[in-house]
C-alpha cells in the first residue's frame, strides 16, 4: 500500500510532462495574472518550440504605511511581453524567457499622523509646513522575464489551460517625494528630510525589483 501513495504523485508529474503538445497552430485567449488582467496569443512552431505574446493591465488603489508615513494611494500595471517557450520533454510542461515593455507604478498621497504631523527622515513638520505630501514609484520601462509552466489542452485544437510561474526582473524603484502648498516646501531643512525619506523609502520596497509572476490563462487553439 505504501508504494501505491508512494508513486502516484510522481506518475502524474511524469504524465503532465510527456503530455503531447499542439504543434504547427495558433491560439488566442485571456489570462489573469499578478501582472493584471489580458489577452494572449501563440503559435506552437513544433512539439518542442513555440512562441506567444501577452498584454496586461490592471489599477486598484492601495493603502499603506512606509517609513513612517501612511499613504493614500493608486497602483497602475501596463505590461506587454513576449516569450520564447522551450518544452523540454515535449509535453505539457515549458520553460518560458521573455522581454517585457513595463510602465508599472503607484502614486500616493501622504496623510498627516493624528496629531496632524509628519515625521519625514526622522525630522517632525506640521500639516501647516508640509502641505500636500506626494510619492511616486517608477519601476522602469522594460524588463526580462524568467519562468516555467504548463499547457493542457486537446490535441486537435480546442480549449486549452495554462499556469505559469516565474520572476518579472524590473528595475530598482524609483521614488520621488514633494511637498507643494506648505510654509516650508521650498526651504532647505524640508527638502534634506525629503531625501533622507526617499532613500528609506527605497530602502523599504526594494524586494519590489523582483516581480513574482503567476498566471492562469485559457485559451483556443485553431
Amino acid at each position: 500500500m505504501g508504494y501505491r501513495f508512494t508513486m502516484l504523485p510522481g506518475s502524474l508529474l511524469l504524465a503532465s510532462l510527456v503530455a503531447p503538445v499542439q504543434a504547427g497552430d495558433w491560439s488566442l485567449g485571456v489570462s489573469g495574472s499578478t501582472l493584471g488582467f489580458g489577452v494572449e496569443a501563440g503559435y506552437s512552431v513544433n512539439d518542442r518550440f513555440g512562441v506567444h505574446v501577452g498584454g496586461y493591465a490592471l489599477s486598484f488603489s492601495h493603502d499603506g504605511e512606509e517609513a513612517g508615513i501612511n499613504y493614500d494611494g493608486n497602483l497602475d500595471l501596463s505590461n506587454l511581453g513576449a516569450y520564447l517557450d522551450w518544452h523540454p520533454f515535449a509535453g505539457a510542461f515549458r520553460v518560458s524567457a521573455g522581454w517585457f515593455a513595463t510602465d508599472n507604478g503607484l502614486d500616493a498621497n501622504g496623510k498627516p499622523d493624528p496629531g496632524g504631523t509628519y515625521d519625514i527622515g526622522g525630522v517632525t513638520f506640521t500639516t501647516a509646513e508640509v502641505g500636500n505630501l506626494r510619492a511616486t514609484v517608477d519601476l522602469g520601462s522594460s524588463a526580462p522575464f524568467l519562468g516555467a509552466g504548463w499547457v493542457w489542452g486537446r490535441a486537435n485544437g480546442g480549449l486549452t489551460w495554462s499556469l505559469d510561474l516565474g520572476i518579472l526582473f524590473q528595475d530598482s524603484p524609483d521614488i520621488e517625494l514633494t511637498s507643494t502648498g506648505g510654509t516650508m516646501s521650498g526651504q532647505p531643512e524640508l527638502q534634506l528630510a525629503i531625501a533622507q525619506e526617499e532613500v528609506e523609502l527605497e530602502n523599504d520596497v526594494d524586494q519590489f525589483d523582483l516581480y513574482p509572476v503567476a498566471t492562469f490563462g485559457v485559451s483556443y487553439r485553431f
